[in-house]
């Protein structure tokens, strides 16, 4: 039974470059827009002079569009084609 503290889990451990960029994926930006909708329509409607629940219907409906078309019409895969 081995106890070494430097174990790695697989072969690409070892070779990942983590200060490399990475492409943002979909997913991510949907992730980004729903706090974005929610923060950017209660500052619009602070500076236009909206009621704060009208601006959090909009921001939260475009948050649940962002949902409904992550969720539905462009749904998560395994990574396999079909």
């Amino acid at each position: 039974m081995s106890t070494s503290s430097s174990r790695t889990h697989g072969t690409d451990a070892q070779h990942r470059d983590w200060s490399a960029p990475r492409p943002v994926s979909r997913d991510d930006l949907v992730l980004a827009l729903i706090p974005a909708a929610l923060l950017l329509t209660v500052v619009a409607a602070g500076l236009v002079g909206v009621p704060t629940t009208m601006a959090l219907t909009a921001g939260s409906a475009l948050a649940l569009t962002a949902v409904l078309d992550a969720l539905f019409l462009h749904p998560p895969t395994d990574g396999r084609r079909r």
